[in-house]
């Protein structure tokens, strides 16, 4: 199984196709999107009825010298430029209605998505793209549908409108108008498709741009350390450069079109009153009519212009559009099969890895043939050098990926045929570096059992021993963590995860290298917690301490993602060179 495959070179879909995929997001807003568009097609409606008015009150009230004509005429369009007024203000709020609420369901759909993908999908993608899509391209979409939506309903009803206005008016004159349309829409054509390859790099820049610059950002203690304050600046540099590049390929597509637009809207303007004047003086043409036809024919060019102008907001939104659906395209690898079951209670915890291999990238084997019994509420401590398949392991037991061959079993049923939610109930991993979300200590706590009380929960700081410190903390359960639990040191952490893993109740325990990041008092109080919360449970340690895999009932040693031993600490001491020169390697940095 290729976890870490490359991924999102997808081709995007056309446009069309985009947008008729976009709306089956939100069914929910098929009707107000047909009653905004509706309200916007009377308002457009009602627009267009002014230049006839016009053109009675010239032939009607000006020719005939009749001013109750002319007021009438003024009357009717002041009546409709009011009801147009009313309509737009409607139907711009409608509209901008339901592009927020789209919004908010796009943002749903994606963030679900991402919260259900493998860590093989992590591990290949860079944190710095995945907020551009969902912070740079959302603002894209926002932007379109704040300001960029309305203003592309609008003016392509006029278009639509307007042209349909020109043919009833005078047919002969729009023929020859239409001519100069014809030229501008080859035109529009081809900057359609520049402007599209232009801004799809755009938005792949930015990507690049915001991943270098969350790169540094997390890394600057490393680059002031080793003072790589200059190369670290060059290389977003580079990227930053590629970014601009990106960005005048748009302007160059711009600076050609827009003017040209103009230009062609002199010329038809031109053409319909060099035409119109000279059938006004033969007398087949009237001049109320040829008013109305030039009014209509500014009308109809300048939504064109806006339309051009409003197509860099459309080019970026559907980039964006295209970028976000490669997020939710991306398939589900380690989901719930169908038929998936809940573990039968109570859980023992027997933990069997069944000739269990994996390969990140195909071809690439990083275990190879793995047989591990952990029997109920026994402790097993793997351990190796770094490199050797340890944590990968750890990451098998809990189902973040699964085995290229074989099989993770608890109880003797086989993960994958387990369900999500019951076995995270049976299962915690705990990492080297546990991670707490913003919000209080409370919140973290009962991360994993929302429905925990205040007397559970103190029940189980009392067990651990770290009753006392809550209570040092100025708010106590409330103490707000802050950031990633910035407010905490890493040990202080480390007993917040493990009182969370205790308040959860699993029957398994994975410690990934738990205690290797910690100094030696802080590793005592955590070691201290750790006996109450494995107590009765089973545990699968992943050890790069000697304590951890002396008080093992059983250690497995892995090398080069094989198992080369396995016994008691005791055992393999004397019996395993290759352990046995390990644990020198222990007793050395102890020493």
């Amino acid at each position: 199984m290729k976890y870490m495959s490359a991924a999102g070179n997808r081709r995007i879909e056309k446009p069309g196709t985009l947008i008729l995929r976009a709306a089956r997001i939100a069914p929910r807003l098929k009707w107000p999107f047909i009653g905004a568009v509706g309200i916007a097609i009377l308002a457009t409606f009602i627009r267009l009825l002014g230049p006839l008015f016009v053109r009675g009150g010239i032939d009607d009230g000006i020719s005939q010298g009749d001013k109750n004509v002319i007021l009438v005429a003024a009357a009717l369009w002041t009546g409709a430029l009011l009801i147009q007024y009313v309509l737009n203000a409607a139907s711009q709020w409608s509209i901008a209605y339901v592009g927020e609420q789209y919004l908010v369901s796009l943002r749903s759909t994606v963030f679900q998505r991402l919260l259900h993908l493998d860590m093989g999908f992590y591990s290949r993608s860079k944190s710095g793209v995945l907020v551009s899509r969902m912070t740079s391209d959302i603002e894209s979409l926002q932007e379109f549908a704040s300001d960029g939506a309305v203003m592309a309903l609008s003016n392509f009803l006029t278009v639509l409108g307007v042209a349909v206005a020109l043919v009833l008016v005078d047919w002969q004159m729009a023929v020859a108008v239409f001519a100069v349309v014809a030229v501008l829409l080859v035109v529009s054509v081809v900057f359609q498709r520049q402007a599209r390859r232009a801004y799809d790099l755009v938005r792949e820049r930015i990507g690049s741009v915001l991943a270098t610059l969350q790169e540094g950002i997390t890394g600057v203690r490393v680059v002031q350390a080793f003072t790589q304050e200059g190369p670290q600046a060059s290389t977003f540099g580079r990227v930053n450069e590629r970014h601009y590049e990106a960005n005048m390929q748009v302007a160059r597509a711009i600076a050609w079109y827009f003017p040209l637009v103009s230009f062609l809207r002199v010329v038809a303007l031109a053409a319909a009153l060099g035409i119109g004047s000279m059938r006004v003086i033969d007398g087949t043409l009237s001049v109320g009519t040829l008013v109305a036809f030039l009014l209509y024919l500014d009308w109809f060019f300048q939504p064109i212009i806006n339309l051009s102008q409003v197509y860099n907001l459309l080019q970026s939104a559907l980039a964006a559009l295209a970028k976000l659906f490669t997020l939710v395209d991306e398939p589900v690898i380690i989901g719930e099969r169908e038929g998936a079951y809940d573990l039968p209670t109570p859980v023992e915890g027997a933990i069997d890895l069944d000739h269990v291999g994996f390969s990140y990238i195909d071809g690439v084997p990083v275990l190879d043939d793995i047989n591990i019994s952990a029997g109920s509420g026994e402790r097993i401590a793997i351990v190796g050098e770094t490199g050797s398949g340890k944590s990968t392991i750890a990451k098998l037991i809990v189902r973040f990926y699964d085995p290229s061959s074989g099989a993770v079993r608890i109880d003797g049923h086989d993960l994958a045929d387990v369900t999500a939610r019951s076995r995270a109930e049976s299962l915690s991993l705990i990492p080297q570096d546990s991670f707490l979300f913003s919000g209080s200590l409370r919140d973290n706590l009962v991360y994993a059992d929302p429905d925990a009380s205040d007397d559970e929960v103190w029940s189980v700081l009392e067990t651990m021993g770290i009753d006392e410190w809550v209570r040092s903390l100025p708010d106590g359960l409330d103490t707000e963590v802050r950031e990633r639990g910035g407010r905490f040191s890493a040990g202080e952490r480390q007993l917040v995860a493990l009182a969370r893993a205790f308040l959860a109740d699993p029957a398994v325990i994975v410690l990934d290298e738990a205690t290797s990041n910690l100094d030696p008092e802080t590793e005592v109080a955590v070691e201290s917690a750790l006996r109450a919360l494995l107590a009765d449970r089973t545990s699968i340690v992943i050890a790069h301490r000697l304590r951890s895999a002396e008080r093992a009932d059983r250690v497995v040693m892995i090398a080069d993602g094989k198992i080369i031993a396995k016994g008691t600490h005791e055992e393999l001491s004397v019996s395993s060179p290759q352990y046995k020169e390990l644990v020198d390697v222990w007793k050395v940095g102890l020493a």
